[in-house]
């Protein structure tokens, strides 16, 4: 944890300096000032603005997916580009709203076909009193004595028709006249329609853009991270400071630039309760992973256990097996293949390695699938007796028994959890209670064994199972807990049976 001072006329400065280094992971206590929130809501609009060219230049330009602004936009398009495109997208969803408000209307007036209401007003005005209305489909229409009732339309929700010279009588409800005419509002729909497709046209004609808005994208992005810190340090009195995280390794050369600057620096390690950021760092063929764990909200704590490269292991083999089949698995790596050229050409420029990531991730899944499927004889569901010569291994029928499936399962299980017992005795070395994690790792084995007697044809229960079983036992009872703790803790033992 770093606190780091300085005069407040050397802020700017600082804040400069420590942004080239880039070593220091700051704690935001102001998470919203006007001065913030102008440089995130800078950041949105020219991500709306990319969306917005990026689906006007692929898709219908009737059913453009357009995000509404996010906030008010005065004064804060500061560039010309991304306010052009950001009033062309604003057009756009006025011209969707009103043209879906005047479908609407027209769809409620069509059964009344087209005539002109100003015709109606003035019969009404001359004492002939024009009332529309609709009926229930099979209804006897009612005696209007001397007045006209006219049906003009059917359908199986109802009859619709007009009654001149009297109002509607009971059983007839009354409806409002069109504001216009049927065809005049068709006429308005329709010269909408051509404003929204070529406002779409306008939008999609910044495609060209692309790459400047994204740079600027990223460019916004560093001004929003720069204004939040800079709102972050505080001013009191004569000093100025700002807290935040540093990795241990770069604190020497945090420290020697503190000394150059004249800047007050306090380190310590975290303490218990503080938001500490988590920095992984898993070798490169495993690094893929982490996308996951961000997608699935699963990254682990300060305190906690990096565990990527055993679940990429661990995950690639249940998702090979649950699809297990090698056509499906070379679908799944041309679908990646594909996806990621249309992402790669709407982007315009290279992509971040957060989305590579994703995609290598699924060459991996699609890769294990094909070898998965390939020793197991899984083309598609083809039977085994249409399958060339060449495409059969003899591994395929070790893998078409449901015993050997099992029992591999079972060893899967049971070295999963092995290793994450392992894991725990080593961080735990050289307390005793490792022992305890000892002790479980006999116990899951002794399990599996008991399991695969059961299960498993044709397995015996080893004769070590039982003397092993004890002994795991005993280390997991004896170690588990220290003395001290059996009082507070002791229900924990609860888990062993």
């Amino acid at each position: 944890h770093v606190t780091l001072l300085c005069v407040p006329s050397a802020r700017e400065e600082a804040l400069a300096r420590l942004a080239e280094l880039g070593v220091l992971h700051v704690e935001l206590r102001l998470t919203d000032t006007e001065a913030i929130a102008s440089a995130r809501v800078a950041v949105e609009e020219a991500q709306r603005a990319v969306a917005a060219v990026q689906t006007a230049a692929g898709g219908d330009w009737r059913r453009l997916s357009i995000k509404a602004a996010a906030a008010s936009r005065e004064g804060r398009d500061r560039d010309p580009l991304v306010r052009g495109i950001n009033d062309l997208a604003d057009r756009y969803l006025v011209l969707r709203e009103e043209t879906r408000a005047l479908a609407a209307e027209i769809r409620r007036f069509e059964p009344w076909g087209d005539f002109d209401p100003a015709a109606a007003a003035r019969l009404t005005a001359a004492g002939r009193e024009v009332a529309l209305f609709k009926a229930s489909p099979g209804a006897p229409l009612p005696d209007v004595g001397d007045a006209l009732i006219q049906v003009l339309s059917r359908d199986k929700t109802g009859v619709y028709g007009a009654v001149v010279g009297a109002p509607p009588p009971e059983g007839l409800a009354p409806m409002p006249m069109p504001p216009k005419r049927l065809s005049a509002m068709q006429a308005d729909l329709d010269a909408r329609l051509e404003a929204m497709r070529q406002t779409a046209e306008a939008i999609a004609s910044h495609e060209k853009h692309l790459p400047d808005l994204q740079a600027q994208i990223r460019r916004g992005g560093q001004e929003w991270e720069y204004v939040s810190v800079a709102e972050n340090l505080t001013v009191e009195g004569p000093v100025a400071y700002i807290t935040g995280f540093c990795d241990a390794r770069e604190a020497d050369e945090l420290t020697a630039e503190a000394a150059r600057r004249g800047w007050g620096l306090a380190l310590r390690d975290p303490e218990p309760g503080e938001d500490v950021p988590t920095l992984l760092e898993p070798p490169t063929l495993f690094r893929p992973i982490t996308g996951l764990f961000r997608g699935l909200g699963i990254l682990p704590g300060y305190n906690e256990t990096d565990v990527s490269i055993p679940f990429y292991i661990f995950f690639t083999i249940f998702f090979a097996m649950l699809v297990g089949d090698a056509g499906y698995g070379a679908l799944i790596i041309l679908l990646t293949l594909f996806s990621r050229r249309q992402v790669a050409r709407k982007a315009r420029g290279p992509l971040p390695q957060s989305v590579k990531s994703i995609f290598t991730l699924f060459y991996m899944f699609g890769g294990c699938t094909i070898a998965y499927g390939v020793l197991s004889g899984n083309y598609f569901a083809i039977p085994q007796a249409a399958i060339p010569e060449f495409l059969r291994f003899k591994s395929i029928a070790w893998l078409a028994d449901v015993n050997h499936i099992m029992q591999l399962c079972f060893t899967i299980g049971a070295v999963h959890l092995s290793i994450a017992r392992l894991w725990n005795a080593a961080a735990l070395f050289p307390s005793k209670k490792f022992l305890a994690e000892l002790g479980w790792v006999g116990i899951v084995w002794c399990m599996y064994a008991i399991v695969c007697s059961i299960v498993v044809a044709g397995f015996e229960f080893p004769s070590w199972g039982v003397p092993a079983m004890i002994v795991s036992v005993l280390m997991v009872l004896l170690f588990m807990l220290d003395v001290s703790e059996l009082k507070e803790n002791g229900v924990s033992l609860g888990m062993l049976p």
